[in-house]
């Protein structure tokens, strides 16, 4: 929504996109783009995501903004929802068998410039700052994603392979085995051999 403000789209009454009254307009917005079907899955993804994230133990620096995401999801939720029950989208929306099927390279066009116009620059960029902040949280939570041949040496030396023997089983010679468990402890965040077999087991990235 910031690039609308660039092209001139005044700002918006709702100082904070992340609040009921605004959804309750957004949501206007949605319908006249988005089939009400494709509606009811987004707001379902939202009520499933804001479950989840009340599970989670939130970092002391990072309240605010969780606060702000979780708060932007059940608002929009609520409105999608309550706008659905109403009847109305059925009747006004497109319906998903009359627009085209929703895909990457085939998206509906949401009017992003309606939605600039019902909030300001600051509380966009509030929201983007809030979202930025919790993705990069559960970026750094998430486990690394290891290749075969990594899970495979893991794999090996936890059920007890001599170094020397995994890497005549992998083609490699003793040293380079040697450098490619380094980088792998890299990876891992750990400083040898048995931490990166604790963290790998009990992370479940190895069997």
């Amino acid at each position: 929504m910031l690039e609308a403000y660039r092209f001139g789209v005044a700002e918006g009454p709702h100082r904070e996109p992340w609040t009921a009254e605004y959804h309750r307009e957004a949501v206007k917005i949605y319908s006249e783009s988005l089939p009400w079907s494709y509606q009811r899955d987004v707001a379902r993804l939202f009520r499933d995501s804001e479950n989840a994230m009340k599970e989670r133990l939130i970092p002391s620096g990072l309240a605010g903004d969780w606060a702000i995401v979780t708060a932007y999801m059940r608002e929009a939720a609520g409105s999608i929802e309550d706008w659905l029950a109403s009847g109305e989208p059925v009747s006004r929306g497109p319906r998903l068998a009359e627009a085209p099927e929703l895909t990457l390279e085939n998206p509906r066009v949401v009017h992003w410039d309606g939605l600039a116009a019902l909030t300001t620059r600051d509380g966009t960029r509030r929201l983007k700052r809030a979202c930025v902040a919790v993705r990069q949280h559960f970026d750094a939570e998430a486990p690394p994603s290891l290749e075969a041949a990594e899970q495979l040496m893991l794999k090996r030396l936890a059920s007890g392979v001599p170094i020397a023997d995994v890497a005549s089983e992998m083609g490699y010679s003793e040293r380079s085995m040697y450098r490619e468990l380094s980088r792998l402890w890299d990876k891992l965040g750990v400083s040898g051999r048995a931490a990166g077999l604790r963290k790998a087991t009990a992370e479940g990235l190895i069997d």
